[in-house]
């Protein structure tokens, strides 16, 4: 008894939360549901009632002016009520609509607003997909409102039918000429009916809790197969981009399987955990239906035929009684589905309760103006959330002003993770970075991240302008962005578009947009790092897609045009490096060589030498014995 008082409290502050969420949304969206619920519940009862009206004056007195006067309110309330739900019905839709994309641009704020750390751990990518299945399987916040609303729209027809019905009870004292009929008006008959409602009432109320716990069993364990299907349908079949692939590799035959095997699996699941069950709850639902109608309507035809109600009042005993059923069901219904999508909604209170990026500090940096600025990882260690490995293990490291750094290694080496945690992105789990000796962490957030112009070798493009997209603007300044996109190696964008940098990179929002190469969009993102104008440039492997020899003579570029800034170059090209002043050796999350080009080469028993060997033998001129293979 306890455990379902707290479930029931939780429910209850769940359908807070959310209406104050949609209050907090979309303000006139609540209000805009009570009076289409009102509207609603008026609807179907103006006819029944007006009808039943001029039914009985029909086969009674005949009074002209009394039927004008009944027509004429049957047909203006009925049109009024139609107008106006009309006009509410679409102001509910407008509603909806910004309800719907106001959420998520919210979810969307929050995610901006959390640290990276935060925003890149698996509970927050799976709470974030379960938010998204929720949406998909009606029971979102937008549904958590509609569900209130047609609960009151039920409660409402309930109160209408209950007094229509009253009316039936209230005619006693008749005499029955067959005192076979007699029972009919008695309190027995009119409870015999109650009973029979109320206990469909309870199987309706029981079939539909089932029916609920289906769609919510189906919706968590939909997620990995929704999460399959968006894969294979939206990121493969749907993507342009894996056209070539899928076309010179003749990839039709197998990705064709692979739908087939998993949709059919998803499809299979689906019918064994949510439509077989709701084959018998829906076939049971539907005989209880029948059943009660045949009850109701041998009751209130019994009741006429010995004279108890007029022809127009069995027209509204009738509908008011079924009005009543369906709207108690209906009612049911609204109450168990909310149930199941507060219980959802939980998801998205824990996810808009996360913490977000505490900007802590409040020391001014003094670097970008001229004067000296060092950082130095001192004894770093590192391991992601919910991991014991470490990725970064005791780390010392300078990186100064006016200096390069190469920061070299084989891949899961820890040079990427170091990049992250010198722009804040993570914070050590052991020891720290410093800024002219003093913790990173002391500084302001946002003044310290301006620091740096940052290219990872994962980076990422939008479908806006191509001078948007380097300027991070809506406003660039066009002087600046010709010199960042030519010295950024894109010299061929420049002749091609003529100074009219607004061309959209690729076609998702424009289709005339311009599809760049894999070439064009690395240097395009080392344009958008020049464009900044950090003090301190990083680059982590940027220019993967570009052979050697224009890699090279990007990076001497860069070393000009960074001129007296900071500068660190991670490359698994080592001859790109070598204008560095000092390079670090990666290994297993450990620095294991530190210095020069010229002074590492020459340790032949060094991690650097092999790395350099490796490589060069694949550029050097082959042996006797090796042109003999050829």
């Amino acid at each position: 008894m306890m455990q379902e008082n707290k479930k029931i409290r939780l429910n209850v502050s769940s359908i807070i939360a959310a209406v104050r969420k949609i209050r907090q949304l979309q303000k006139e969206y609540i209000g805009v549901l009570v009076v289409q619920a009102v509207l609603q519940s008026l609807k179907p009862f103006i006819p029944i009632i007006l009808s039943a009206k001029i039914l009985d004056e029909l086969l009674g007195g005949k009074d002209i002016n009394r039927l004008i006067l009944l027509i004429s309110l049957l047909v203006g309330l009925t049109l009024a009520d139609h107008i106006l739900l009309a006009f509410y019905t679409k102001k509910y839709n407008d509603k909806n609509r910004m309800l719907i994309n106001n959420y998520f641009f919210e979810l969307s704020k929050k995610c901006m607003k959390m640290s990276y750390a935060e925003a890149e751990k698996p509970q927050t990518r799976d709470l974030l997909q379960l938010i998204e299945e929720a949406g998909h399987n009606y029971m979102g916040i937008w549904n958590i409102a509609e569900y209130m609303q047609k609960g009151a729209l039920a409660l409402l027809e309930i109160l209408i039918a209950l007094v229509l019905i009253c009316t039936v009870f209230s005619g006693g004292g008749i005499e029955i000429a067959d005192q076979s009929l007699q029972f009919i008006e008695s309190t027995a008959a009119a409870a015999g009916l109650i009973f029979l409602l109320l206990a469909g009432l309870g199987i309706y109320s029981l079939v539909q809790s089932r029916i609920g716990k289906t769609a919510a069993n189906n919706a968590k364990n939909g997620v990995k197969s929704n999460r399959t299907f968006g894969y294979l349908f939206f990121h493969i079949s749907y993507n342009y981009e894996n056209g070539k692939d899928i076309r010179l590799y003749n990839a039709q035959n197998m990705l064709g399987e692979k739908i087939k095997y998993y949709v059919d699996d998803s499809c299979n699941e689906v019918e064994e955990n949510y439509v077989r069950p709701n084959i018998k709850h829906f076939s049971i639902l539907n005989l209880v239906n029948v059943l009660l109608l045949i009850a109701v309507y041998t009751f209130i035809i019994l009741k006429a035929y010995v004279g108890a109600i007029t022809v127009g009042a069995i027209f509204i005993q009738i509908n008011a009684i079924m009005r009543l059923y369906q709207a108690l069901g209906s009612l049911m219904k609204q109450y168990n589905m909310l149930i199941v999508s507060c219980e959802h909604f939980k998801n998205s209170i824990k996810f808009f309760d996360l913490p977000e990026m505490k900007k802590q500090g409040a020391e001014k940096i003094n670097g970008a103006d001229g004067n000296r600025y060092i950082f130095e990882f001192k004894n770093v260690s590192f391991k992601y959330p919910s991991t014991d490995n470490l990725v970064l293990d005791k780390i010392n490291l300078q990186i100064k002003k006016g200096e390069r750094l190469a920061v070299v290694g084989m891949n899961g080496a820890g040079k990427t993770t170091m990049v992250k945690l010198l722009c804040r992105l993570y914070d050590p789990s052991e020891g720290t970075i410093t800024l002219n000796g003093i913790d990173i962490k002391e500084y302001d957030y946002d003044e310290y991240i301006k620091m740096f112009s940052v290219v990872f070798q994962d980076f990422k493009l939008f479908s806006f302008e191509l001078d948007q997209n380097i300027a991070v603007s809506e406003k660039p300044d066009p002087v600046r962005l010709q010199e960042c996109i030519i010295n950024a190696g894109l010299k061929n964008i420049a002749d091609e578009l003529k100074g009219d940098y607004k061309v959209c990179m690729d076609k998702n929002f424009d289709e005339h947009g311009r599809d760049f190469s894999g070439g064009e969009r690395q240097k395009t993102a080392i344009a958008r790092a020049l464009y900044k104008d950090a003090p301190v440039v990083v680059l982590d492997e940027p220019t993967a897609a570009l052979d050697p020899i224009t890699e090279y003579e990007i990076y001497s570029k860069l070393d000009t045009l960074v001129g007296s800034k900071a500068a660190v170059f991670i490359s698994h090209r080592l001859s790109s490096c070598r204008f560095c002043h000092s390079i670090a050796v990666f290994d297993k999350g450990r620095i294991v060589q530190l210095g020069s080009h010229e002074k590492l080469v020459q340790d032949k028993d060094g991690k650097y030498y092999e790395l350099w060997d490796a490589q060069a033998k694949h550029y050097a001129e082959p042996s006797e014995e090796e042109r003999a293979l050829l």
